[in-house]
């Protein structure tokens, strides 16, 4: 069976067959595609040499459709090559206009510059061609930094992390600045950290259309290894009647804080005030909450042996 139809297809008529078969396709291809024809189709748009001054706002045309008039190979040859018109804004623009219009007329002569000349272009979309544009402004904003650290048991951040620069320029429409106040940086995590440390962060720029100077800051981390340190402090009675005697029970209370191993020695009970405000007391049940008012730098994670403190009072 397939030894026949192999010789089938060997035979000279099927040959001669597909021959023609297949040179009848071609002229029917040929005629076809030589014929004229108008069809509605799309181009896209590219706004080029727009002043420094202006930015081209994100509500104008992306794209633009018209009818053309041509033959089926030159319509194969455009789909296949999807043109773009660029519209040239300086050749239009006028300094301080917030907008240029291009006239019909201009606007096809325009689409046709960017096709073949056999092909006739007629009836564009827009019966002109506004192109909307923002003024550029720039103001400067704090950075705000955006971080994931963690640190090696016993050590913790000393201070807030230092942004350097702490503010960055940024420019771009004045529609779209007027609503940020700050921009942040792009994550920065590290893990395990045991030293003061120095990285760098990229400005985080959600919208395509800003700029900003400098692109990138550096993260300043001052760590240290901390202990734990204990003092008894002495309480202050504050906001009470001038005549009042009053009599604490107890009158001193341990304190328990994280401190650097730097500062553990330096670090006294005269750095820290202790208070019980009279004027917030709990009359009914005859006791003050201590609070502390000053504390020294760098202390962290305060604790009280004693959350009530009871009071007598003797006129």
């Amino acid at each position: 069976m397939f030894q026949r139809l192999k010789n089938l297809f060997k035979s000279t008529k099927l040959k001669a067959f597909l021959f023609f078969f297949a040179l009848a396709t071609i002229f029917w291809v040929l005629t076809k595609f030589s014929r004229q024809y108008t069809a509605t189709t799309t181009a896209g748009i590219e706004y080029v040499a727009v002043p420094e001054t202006t930015i081209v706002s994100e509500d104008n045309l992306k794209e633009i459709s018209f009818d053309l008039t041509t033959n089926g190979f030159e319509f194969l040859f455009f789909k296949l090559k999807s043109p773009t018109v660029q519209i040239n804004i300086s050749e239009y623009y006028n300094e301080g206009e917030t907008n240029v219009t291009i006239p019909k007329a201009e606007l096809i002569k325009l689409i046709s510059k960017y096709l073949n000349a056999n092909i006739a272009v007629k009836n564009p979309s827009v019966e002109a061609l506004t192109v909307l544009l923002d003024t550029i402004v720039s103001k400067k904003v704090p950075v705000l930094p955006k971080t994931k650290f963690s640190y090696k048991d016993g050590f913790k951040l000393l201070d807030e992390v230092v942004v350097t620069p702490d503010s960055v320029l940024i420019s771009g429409p004045s529609k779209v600045l007027k609503d940020i106040s700050v921009v942040s940086t792009g994550l920065v995590s590290e893990e395990n950290i045991d030293k003061s440390s120095l990285f760098s962060a990229k400005i985080d720029i959600q919208k395509n259309n800003l700029t900003v100077q400098p692109h990138e800051v550096s993260l300043s981390l001052k760590v240290a290894e901390f202990s734990q340190k204990e003092m008894i402090l002495p309480i202050t009675v504050i906001n009470a009647p001038e005549e009042t005697v009053i009599k604490l029970i107890p009158n001193v209370v341990s304190v328990t804080f994280d401190v650097s191993i730097e500062d553990f020695r330096v670090i006294t009970e005269n750095d820290f005030k202790l208070v019980c405000d009279y004027s917030e007391r709990n009359t009914a049940e005859n006791f003050m909450i201590p609070r502390i008012t000053e504390i020294p730098k760098g202390v962290t994670n305060i604790e009280f042996d004693t959350q009530k403190i009871d009071f007598l009072i003797f006129k």
